[in-house]
């Protein structure tokens, strides 16, 4: 008769205890799911002195999944294909058992018909305990051990059972965090849907779905972009209010955009499983570099197909054919979602299936703001859709008064004529005025007394004497040859005359030299001539009497060297007639044309009026002289055309008369319409870019 030890007994209870307790205490943490349970399988396998364990979740749509094993290898599953298969059934028949239950190595189940329905293919006692959540079957702790008493095995089993309720304890509570963050989730997307439909206007919709995608998708930054015509342009930047378009991060990403657009696929990366086009990873490599984004998805948003229209007798089939069919033409993007990480280089954890969520909704919400907003006259319906406050009760006399005032602006605009007076800007000058130029190369080597800024000088008088040492050189040169040909000649003839012994032929040739040496002579003194007259080209003189008006002669002239043409000083005659050299804009020539013509056939002159700079409170007046003919582009001014105008000096006075004194002056060309006069540099606009665009 054998005795029970019942302090080991109590022990054995005490510790088992404990496991449990253990075991309930990781339910109530915050560890993973499959941390949990393999900590789970391994406190009861300790427990139990178990060969191995494993541990069966029932997934969606019935599917079962195991979430952790430990000692599989040594319990005989591994052997073969048959093994398992067996085993597969052994799993289904204890999820559906009741409850627990201890299956025998090598022993059948069987049907409640008593057919057999699975078999335990191992050598090792099979101990199996369900986990219940909340009433539901919802896994399995599975539990090989060596055949033992009976009694051993249903304290195995009891055990089980007690380690199995923390674990549905764990589903449960994991159930309700998922299910509260669903409902978050349900809450997010519904503010997020509600504030990316609520504008019909596409750049704020852009900026909404920017700034609430970012919150939705759970990225660093999302970016939008917007068609424009035929491109594809950075509209919004989730956390920017302004974008700068010049930015070389814009220009990247406009990029790259486009040609994923093109494309038509949506760009996840990075994804190993995917080769890109070669257009496509240059382009993305050169907006890394600018942006450092470890991950990035582009999603091309296109145009969202038609719904079915349901009638009275169900879906228009009509409709859904035309929905599903395959469009003739690939749609061109609407938009583009671009979201980026920079921390993360995966799109693990549902991120990929939020980012494809955002751009459902926001393909549909970027397609109805561009359709709105592209409908026929929509600026015009858009103000009156905003003016209905003006013909309320209280604001129609005001709005009455309003517009009667506006009828009357355009009326006088229309009916009242106006001088149309042509603006240019040019200088005045004295109408007899010469430029000094240089009528030889060389070197300002002296200034005359008195040449300055302001003197008065005389017809050809003397204002400045220049050297040029090549002239003098080639002049010593010519004298000096001149002078030994000279010489030789003297000394040929005296030969000739002297000496009675030289014969008949050396006479000859000596008679021959001699007369060369005249030619030589002659010629050499021609070459005289003619560098002593450019030597005369060395004095700088007057060629009219009058004013220098060059500032700061002996400053810019003294041992300057100077080429010939090169103006040297400005002369001016200011006691004789002046006259103002307006430039006109070459688009306003028309106007002052049919004027002149006008006044000519009228026998009168075309009148200008005009201010000076030195007196802007005076208005003088001038006529049209002479406009030249052909047009010149001067600086800022664009192309402009030369009219000459003449004044009476005599309403000046003396002080005021300087030569290239600032002149604004207006050319009276006519009545118009007041509105006309105003606005004709904006008529002439459209007219230009506009209307002869669209004959």
């Amino acid at each position: 008769m054998s005795t029970v030890d019942e302090r080991a007994v109590e022990e054995a209870r005490r510790q088992i205890l404990a496991i449990v307790d253990q075991i309930r205490a990781l339910a109530q943490g915050d560890m993973k799911e499959a941390e949990f349970f393999a900590a789970l399988l391994a406190k009861a396998v300790e427990a139990m002195g178990a060969v191995g364990g494993i541990v069966w979740l029932v997934r969606d749509q019935g599917r079962v999944e195991s979430v952790s094993g430990l000692g599989v290898e040594h319990t005989g599953l591994t052997s073969g294909e048959e093994s398992q298969a067996a085993h597969g059934k052994l799993v289904s028949m204890l999820l559906g058992n009741p409850e627990g239950i201890v299956v025998p190595p090598r022993a059948g189940l069987t049907k409640p018909d008593g057919s057999p329905a699975a078999e335990n293919p191992t050598d090792l006692l099979v101990v199996a305990a369900p986990i219940e959540r909340a009433g539901t079957r919802a896994g399995l702790i599975e539990v090989f051990h060596h055949s033992n008493a009976p009694d051993v095995e249903r304290g195995y089993l009891k055990f089980l059972e007690q380690a199995a309720q923390p674990a549905g304890l764990y589903l449960e509570r994991q159930q309700l965090v998922t299910l509260d963050s669903q409902q978050t989730a349900l809450v997010q997307v519904d503010r997020f849907s509600r504030a990316v439909h609520e504008s019909l206007d596409p750049k704020a919709t852009a900026y909404v779905l920017a700034n609430e995608a970012r919150r939705i998708i759970g990225c660093d930054r999302v970016s939008v972009l917007v068609s424009r015509g035929r491109k594809l342009e950075l509209t919004a930047v989730s956390g920017q209010e302004s974008i700068e378009r010049r930015a070389s991060a814009v220009q990247a990403i406009e990029a790259l955009v486009r040609v994923v657009a093109r494309a038509g696929d949506p760009l996840w990366h990075p994804d190993p499983s995917r080769e890109l086009p070669p257009q496509i990873e240059e382009e993305l490599e050169a907006y890394i570099d600018e942006s450092h984004a470890t991950a990035l998805a582009i999603v091309p948003l296109e145009k969202p197909r038609p719904t079915p229209v349901v009638k009275a007798g169900g879906i228009d089939a009509v409709a859904v054919a035309k929905a599903e069919a395959a469009p003739k033409v690939a749609p061109r993007p609407i938009g583009a979602l671009v979201a980026e990480w920079f921390s993360s280089a995966s799109f693990e954890g549902g991120r990929r299936a939020r980012v494809e969520l955002v751009a459902e909704h926001g393909k549909v919400a970027l397609a109805n703001a561009l359709a709105h907003t592209g409908l026929p006259l929509f600026p015009v319906l858009d103000i009156l859709g905003r003016s209905r406050v003006l013909t309320s009760a209280r604001n129609l006399p005001k709005t009455v008064l309003a517009a009667l005032s506006a009828v009357a602006a355009v009326a006088a605009l229309v009916l009242v004529p106006a001088d149309l007076r042509l603006e240019g800007k040019g200088t005045l000058e004295p109408v007899h005025r010469r430029d000094v130029f240089a009528g030889i190369d060389g070197v300002v080597e002296s200034i005359a007394p008195g040449v300055e800024h302001g003197a008065e000088v005389k017809e050809k008088q003397l204002l400045a004497t220049l050297r040029n040492i090549e002239l003098d050189v080639a002049l010593t040169d010519v004298l000096g040859r001149k002078a030994g040909s000279e010489e030789q000649l003297v000394s040929t003839r005296r030969a000739l005359l002297e000496d009675q012994k030289i014969s008949a032929d050396e006479k000859n040739r000596m008679a021959g030299r001699a007369a060369q040496l005249e030619r030589e002579i002659e010629s050499l003194e021609e070459q005289r001539k003619l560098y002593e007259a450019k030597k005369l080209d060395l004095a700088v003189r007057s060629p009219i009497d009058g004013v220098i008006v060059t500032w700061q002669v002996r400053d810019r002239l003294m041992l300057r060297p100077v080429e010939k043409g090169q103006v040297l000083l400005n002369v001016a005659d200011k006691t004789g007639p002046w006259e103002l050299e307006i430039h006109l804009p070459d688009d306003r020539l028309g106007h002052v044309n049919r004027a002149v013509a006008e006044a000519k056939a009228a026998g009168r002159e075309l009148t200008v009026d005009y201010i000076l700079a030195t007196d802007p409170g005076t208005r003088h007046a001038g006529s049209v002289r002479e406009i030249h003919e052909q047009a010149e582009v001067r600086g800022e001014q664009g192309n402009t055309v030369l009219v000459r105008v003449t004044i009476d000096p005599s309403r000046h006075a003396k002080e005021e008369l300087g030569a290239g004194a600032s002149v604004t002056a207006r050319i009276n060309c006519g009545t118009r319409p007041l509105g006309y006069v105003i606005f004709h540099d904006l008529v002439a606009f459209v007219q230009q870019h506009i209307l002869f665009r669209l004959w």
